[in-house]
């Protein structure tokens, strides 16, 4: 088997966490391989339903695409949220839990060491398909954010050495 071909298989298992632990210690430790997010995406592209290209994955669920030449996030199922730079949490569905009773429904009791008058769990899920997107533990009132916005032209241009293929 051609190295190019191990190292594909390689990343299919990684993505689809198949790697047994010692083959992904051995992976974490080596360098990385210039091809690994080519491939990456290439995996990812395959696993979808939808036509538009994968400029970069933002969450397991959650990309960042090539719609007719502008970049918009989009979640496996295909629900379209936004642009890439506006905050996609606000186009999802939303669980609340604020009452210990709520908390309770995701953690075992002898566990749950939230303070239910101090925080709140948001859970953001795909309008589409009803997938966890995301979920944040954080104060009442506090606004919704989103962890981080990428700088895709300096990602492309800098890291990758490429065009990036979209319009900003």
């Amino acid at each position: 088997m051609s190295e190019q071909a191990n190292s594909q298989e390689v990343t299919r298992a990684l993505q689809d966490r198949a790697l047994a632990w010692p083959d992904l210690l051995k992976l974490m430790r080596e360098p990385k391989a210039s091809t690994r997010f080519d491939e990456t995406i290439a995996v990812m592209q395959a696993a979808v339903t939808w036509k538009e290209s994968i400029l970069l994955p933002l969450g397991e669920n959650l990309f960042i695409v090539n719609k007719k030449g502008r970049a918009i996030i989009k979640t496996t199922a295909g629900a379209e949220l936004c642009a890439w730079n506006e905050n996609w949490k606000m186009q999802c569905r939303v669980i609340v839990r604020r009452s210990r009773k709520d908390l309770e429904k995701v953690f075992p009791v002898e566990h749950l060491t939230i303070d239910s008058a101090l925080v709140e769990l948001r859970e953001w899920i795909c309008p589409l398909s009803g997938t966890l997107l995301d979920v944040d533990c954080v104060p009442p009132t506090y606004p919704v954010e989103i962890d981080f916005t990428p700088d895709l032209k300096a990602f492309y241009e800098d890291w990758l050495g490429r065009e990036l293929p979209v319009k900003l």
